[in-house]
């Protein structure tokens, strides 16, 4: 089941313009981003790269997901599947794996800036790999997120934008000072210094742990308003 729906999304979805649309605007912005980095800091490094690509993966991939579940509520398609006995975690994981492969197909040509810089410089290995590792698992949870707020709703721009303001809060959620020891209240869930310790080349296991339960949590949730869905 999981591979048939998530087939059937991923050719849905592709046979539009929005992930092409998505992919170019991501790419050109992130292109004009990065080399203005590596210009003003007069160095080739590849750590800019990834928080950048970070913040516009979650302008992105909302995008991606809003449709996952509202088209479906509001044309009533929902509804009878629902009514089937089709149980609702594999179609929910289903939903979040062709919108998550669609937003590392959209991130993929990313990885030309890694050989870009390495013709003007000599680039650490580790960073690169830790920096896509750490894009992967966050376009993971954009991923489940946005597959949640299409479940809640019938809209797809209320989706999009209740995913992008999930998002924005989960990346700019205070850190604080940790040298004066104040982390900051909304720290545990703070995507942009997670992906920062990726950038760095640090694949931490407690940061891997978070963000795949954030996933995880996402989609749960998202079963459970389909449940309620089903009961109603």
């Amino acid at each position: 089941m999981i591979r048939t729906v998530a087939g059937k999304d991923l050719r849905t979805l592709w046979t539009s313009p929005v992930p092409y649309l998505a992919g170019a605007v991501l790419q050109a912005v992130l292109g004009l981003l990065v080399v203005d980095q590596l210009a003003s800091r007069n160095q080739a490094v590849l750590q800019p790269l990834f928080p950048l690509a970070g913040f516009l993966l979650l302008l992105v991939v909302p995008v991606l997901t809003m449709r996952a579940f509202a088209e479906e509520a509001r044309s009533g398609t929902l509804d009878q599947l629902l009514a089937v006995p089709v149980r609702t975690g594999p179609l929910v994981v289903a939903k979040w794996l062709a919108a998550w492969l669609s937003a590392l197909v959209v991130l993929a040509p990313a990885g030309a800036f890694v050989a870009l810089t390495a013709l003007w410089g000599d680039p650490d290995d580790g960073p690169a790999i830790a920096g896509f590792v750490g894009l992967t698992l966050l376009a993971g949870v954009a991923a489940a997120v946005g597959v949640l707020a299409s479940a809640c709703t019938e809209s797809q721009p209320i989706a999009a934008v209740a995913a992008l303001f999930a998002g924005m809060v989960a990346w700019f959620a205070h850190v604080g000072d940790p040298a004066a020891g104040d982390a900051g209240l909304l720290a545990a869930i703070s995507l942009s210094e997670r992906l920062r310790l990726f950038a760095g080349g640090a694949i931490d296991s407690g940061d891997v742990a978070f963000l795949l339960t954030a996933t995880a949590g996402a989609l749960v949730l998202a079963a459970t308003v389909l449940d309620l869905r089903r009961l109603r």
